[in-house]
């Protein structure tokens, strides 16, 4: 299988044309490729201007919840940054699309 992650500029639910590639992992099944998706995320923010030497971590993917509206991802991730004097952390999300390998 084929994993598409790409990073949405705010609620995943929202403008999803504008959502950007961020990384492409493959393997037999989600979690095969957990921990590359998660490094993906982390690597994602760390290298964005605004969040530079600021700490990263991502939550692992999960299926897409209920509530949402967004019917093109399978899977969804969250992106955490930590900021060294903010009073809130940063969160980001994440989609995953699920496609068979050509």
């Amino acid at each position: 299988m084929k994993y598409k992650l790409f990073r949405s500029p705010g609620d995943l639910d929202k403008a999803v044309r504008k959502h950007e590639l961020v990384a492409v992992e493959t393997g037999k099944s989600i979690d095969d490729v957990a921990d590359a998706l998660i490094r993906a995320v982390r690597d994602d923010l760390a290298e964005m201007p605004e969040y530079a030497h600021c700490e990263t971590a991502a939550y692992a993917p999960e299926p897409i919840k209920s509530f949402r509206r967004v019917r093109r991802y399978r899977y969804e991730m969250m992106g955490i940054v930590y900021p060294k004097y903010a009073e809130e952390n940063v969160l980001i999300d994440y989609g995953i699309i699920e496609e068979e390998e050509s």
